[in-house]
């Protein structure tokens, strides 16, 4: 046993030498409180780790989630031998019962048939979601391992309402939650069937098994991932004995492939014994207090670390002054006013910070020309998201000072822990405007698993709602101890609040659709350039960004950057992904590399360095990039487009595959005299007819383009730019009814409107479709049925002669009306007309100044020239500015559909259902949108404007 008292006199009294195991002037007996000698027998002598204190080791934490000071902590019994029955199913009694029938055993589920909130009739209570409908229990034949005739099933049958009277499963895409009736404990144990997905309390997708005391979550049991399986499982609850408790069964999983958990849970048989049916299980138990450490900043380690440099603290925000998009060149990502940020803000005023610097939403911040914006304040919005890393202790320890308003809140200001892209855990500030407090997660149920922090600042100050409107955050660490005992409201067990509005800071998309989603894999606009992705299926909304493949970073290897690719899912069914391996230092400089999904998330992939190639046959190796990989039906095999080089001309080249390992070099599908690329090469087919979209990389035509097969030969086509120049890297994806193109509108350098272009962008979607026999972009039909609220299209500002008819406006010569500002997506829908068909006119962007007169950019339609271009007042000469060419005639109208998304800076005008017009105006939300003529009167008819 070990002697506490003696420890901590040896700890206090020895002293560790630097770098070295040697204790020095370290005696063998000490002196207890009353100065006589002890004989040190029973002392252990300990050294201590980095950061780890006497308090440490005088309480000792569980490192296996099983308890804390104060908690229940063991396993709940008396350290006796644990009696196991073997006839679980009989043993005790049934563990809650229903008033109105105790004969009826309702712990079995033996119940059914009552249509519409079943559940609720036989007095289980607080149905949410989807379990409102169930029917009761469900017939339990095929599910191995029931008792009886019925089990509890979260994916069983179900009726939509007391009126319906067809019974039909609701699914494993089915979510909600319900209560057993409250019960006293008198037994020691719980014994019970359970199965289904595996993710217990506290993960995300929970679905799980609960038993709830004073309010509490104490017990969790969930399923082992075996389809329609359920096994026994036991809780040991002695140290309940007396407590009147319920059984909670919650499944959030919607069955959106986030994990490769079962998204439903199965139970049966809920039965107070005093003999088990298994042993208990340590993992089972959901602790209710923690053990604290004395010295939370220097407990554990740092949560995250810097890709190329592991040895800074970015986790305690110790870097600065790299002035503008600090964030992200310390491989954070930020969205909004965030990427202005210079790094951590000196936190000299701040209490209770640790070190010298601290995150801080409002501190100072850079234009990207080196421009001093002094203190941002708290009008500044967006997120800062930490780099991925793999949670391996039990708490995550942070400080945390500033505004109180709950994720959750349009006014957050708040830090969340995302798994797999959902929310498992939140905070809040303390209110305090200089000071910060420490805050634990308990994490014990997240072990192993990859996870992000996101530090949320919505709060523009612009309405006083009481909380402060910024955050403050330091010190985030990893530890098994706890710096503040963790509050149990900070676990988050829902199926919504998790996604985000489809809004993606990106470098080359590669989309691919499979079950019913589009996966929107892109290159992140950051560091390495990353593989993250994104889910929609509505293009509205999206899953949370998750980094699917890194980077290595590491100057040694191929991969140290990566770039653009494809996803296929392969005839056997199984998942390839296809990507570019770049290395300006190594020969070759570019190389094709293949992963293979390791799961049906698609988040997770392998890679197969054997089968990385480069190019070959005449085909270059230092560009040799962007594969697009499909299968050939009419060649039966895999084919492989390249953006590489062949002859010293700018080629789509082409590989052939039988088994997507082996590799054999073709002639190039088309090539171009041109000094720069033709990148992100896809292929694809409409109703029979074969396209080849790329992106043209050279400065004066950088224009995603269209190719044409005319006999065996593939030609530019006719207008063959699908839009301007702002938009690029564009690829589809799709089905038979849909394909959709997926490109970035350029950034400006700076993330100033009117700055020159710059790489990566802010995601744009077209739809293609065929239009008399060619390839045609337009809005897409999914934009069209989302938003659909109607909005106000009177008239807000007038210049010359304009005014409103029926269905739109009549604008006279030299004249102009505008909609008022929104910063919502939001959608339009017009014709345009003149009685001279050659007019110019277009639409009108005006952004009134607080200091009087305003700013102003146009979309023209000129249609003597057949061509539509976006500028800024007195800028219509730029060689930056994006144009398209198409047929125009003023005279028989033009018809127009605009999509404005203001929150992502990005809009785009799709004119006679043929050609886009897509571009930048990151201050988009504060410009009213309208029309103007020239020369010649304008008629705007059939306009209408919708939102979501």
């Amino acid at each position: 046993m070990l002697n506490k008292f003696k420890l901590n006199k040896i700890v206090q009294q020895c002293t560790l030498l630097s770098g070295v195991a040697i204790l020095s002037a370290c005696s063998t007996d000490t002196t207890d409180p009353g100065e006589k000698s002890v004989n040190n027998d029973n002392v252990e002598v300990v050294i201590l780790e980095e950061g780890q204190t006497a308090d440490d080791i005088l309480n000792p934490g569980d490192n296996n989630g099983n308890g804390g000071d104060g908690g229940d902590g063991g396993d709940g019994g008396d350290g006796g031998d644990i009696v196991l029955t073997d006839t679980p199913e009989t043993e005790g009694a049934s563990l809650f019962v229903r008033a109105n029938d105790a004969n009826q055993n309702i712990a079995g589920f033996e119940f059914c048939c009552g249509g519409y909130d079943t559940y609720q009739e036989h007095e289980f209570t607080n149905a949410t979601g989807d379990f409102i409908e169930l029917d009761g229990g469900f017939w339990g034949a095929d599910v191995a391992g029931h008792i009886g005739e019925r089990v509890f099933s979260s994916y069983g049958d179900g009726y939509d309402s007391d009126d319906d009277t067809t019974a039909a499963q609701v699914g494993a895409s089915a979510t909600g939650s319900i209560r057993s009736p409250e019960f006293t404990i008198d037994k020691k144990y719980i014994n019970f069937l359970v199965g289904g997905g595996s993710n217990q309390y506290g993960s995300a997708n929970t679905t799980s098994v609960l038993l709830m005391v004073d309010n509490q979550v104490v017990r969790t049991a969930s399923g082992n991932n075996q389809h329609n399986t359920i096994d026994w499982q036991t809780w040991d609850v002695t140290d309940y004995q007396g407590k009147t408790a319920w059984i909670e069964f919650v499944d959030m999983h919607t069955d959106d492939r986030s994990d490769a958990g079962l998204a439903y849970i199965l139970a049966d048989e809920f039965r107070a014994a005093d003999k088990a049916a298994v042993q208990p299980s340590a993992n089972n138990i959901v602790k209710t207090s923690a053990t604290l450490t004395s010295a939370p900043a220097t407990t554990g380690e740092a949560a995250f670390v810097r890709q190329t440099d592991v040895n800074q603290n970015i986790a305690g925000f110790e870097f600065c002054c790299g002035q503008f998009n600090s964030y992200q060149n310390h491989s954070f990502r930020a969205t909004g006013d965030m990427i202005k940020l210079d790094g951590g803000w000196w936190a000299a005023d701040v209490t209770n910070h640790v070190g010298e610097r601290a995150f801080s939403s409002r501190t100072d911040a850079f234009e990207a020309d080196g421009t001093n914006l002094g203190w941002l304040g708290d009008a500044a919005t967006g997120s800062v998201i930490t780099p991925e890393f793999v949670i391996n202790k039990n708490y995550i320890n942070f400080l945390i000072g500033g505004g109180t308003n709950q994720y959750t809140s349009d006014k957050a200001t708040a830090v969340v822990l995302r798994v797999n892209g959902k929310i498992v855990r939140h905070a809040t500030g303390n209110g305090e405007e200089n000071k910060v407090d420490w805050h634990s997660w308990d994490v014990s149920a997240l072990n192993g698993q990859q996870a992000v922090i996101e530090i949320i600042d919505q709060h523009d100050a612009a309405e006083d709602d009481g909380s402060l409107a910024f955050v403050l955050v330091d010190e985030i660490r990893q530890a098994d101890r706890a710096a503040a005992q963790p509050i149990a409201s900070a676990v988050v067990t829902s199926d919504s609040g998790h996604n985000q509005n489809l809004v993606l800071d990106l470098g080359d998309p590669n989309p691919f659709y499979d079950n019913g989603e589009y996966y929107i894999y892109y290159l992140e606009n950051l560091g390495f350039h990353s593989w993250a992705m994104a889910k929609t299926s509505d293009l509205l909304t999206s899953s949370f960004p998750q980094t699917v493949l890194p980077a290595s970073g590491d100057a040694s290897k191929a991969d140290q950057w990566i770039g653009s690719g494809s996803v296929i899912k392969a005839q056997d069914g199984s998942y390839h992904m296809f990507y570019t391996g770049h290395n300006r230092d190594l020969t070759p400089v570019e190389t094709v590399m293949h992963a293979v999904a390791t799961d049906n998330t698609l988040t997770n992939w392998q890679p197969i360095p054997a089968d990385t190639f480069s190019g070959s046959d005449g085909y270059s190796d230092f560009d040799f990039r962007d594969p697009l990989v499909f299968w050939n039906e009419a060649e039966s095999k895999y084919w492989m487009l390249i953006t590489t080089r062949y002859q010293n001309k700018a080629a789509i080249g082409l590989y052939t595959s039988e088994n997507l390992t082996s590799w054999s070099a073709q002639p190039p599908l088309y090539t171009e005299t041109s000094n720069l690329n033709l990148e992100v090469a896809d292929y694809f087919e409409l109703d029979g007819t074969p396209f080849i979209v790329f992106s043209d990389q050279r400065d004066d035509s950088r224009q995603v383009k269209v190719l044409t097969k005319q006999n065996d030969a593939w030609v530019l086509a006719n207008n063959s730019a699908l839009d301007g120049r702002a938009y690029y890297a564009a690829r589809t994806a799709g089905h038979a009814d849909e394909r959709l193109l997926f490109g970035w509108v350029a950034h400006n350098f700076g993330r100033k409107d009117g700055a020159n272009p710059d790489w990566g962008g802010d995601l744009m979607v077209h739809q293609v479709k065929l239009k008399d026999g060619e390839l045609a972009v337009d809005l897409p039909e999914k934009l069209r049925t989302g938003l659909a609220k109607t909005m106000v299209t009177d008239s807000v500002f007038s210049e010359g002669s304009a005014s409103a008819t029926a269905t739109g406006f009549d604008l006279q010569a030299q004249s102009l009306t505008t909609l008022a500002a929104s910063d919502v997506k939001n959608r339009w829908s017009f014709k345009l007309s003149s009685s001279n068909a050659d007019a110019k006119f277009g639409l009108a962007l005006v952004k009134p100044l607080a200091e009087g007169g305003d700013k102003r950019a146009y979309v023209e339609l000129d249609a003597a020239n057949n061509q539509a271009k976006f500028y800024f007042n007195a800028d219509e000469n730029n060689q930056f500015n994006p144009k398209v060419s198409l047929p125009l005639d003023a005279a028989s109208g033009i018809d127009c559909e605009l999509i404005a998304d203001p929150e992502a800076g990005v809009a785009a005008l799709y004119l006679n259902g043929y050609r886009a017009l897509s571009f930048r105006l990151y201050e988009l939300k504060d410009y009213q949108i309208g029309f103007y003529s020239t020369a010649d009167a304008v008629s705007v008819t059939d306009l209408n404007r919708y939102s979501h």
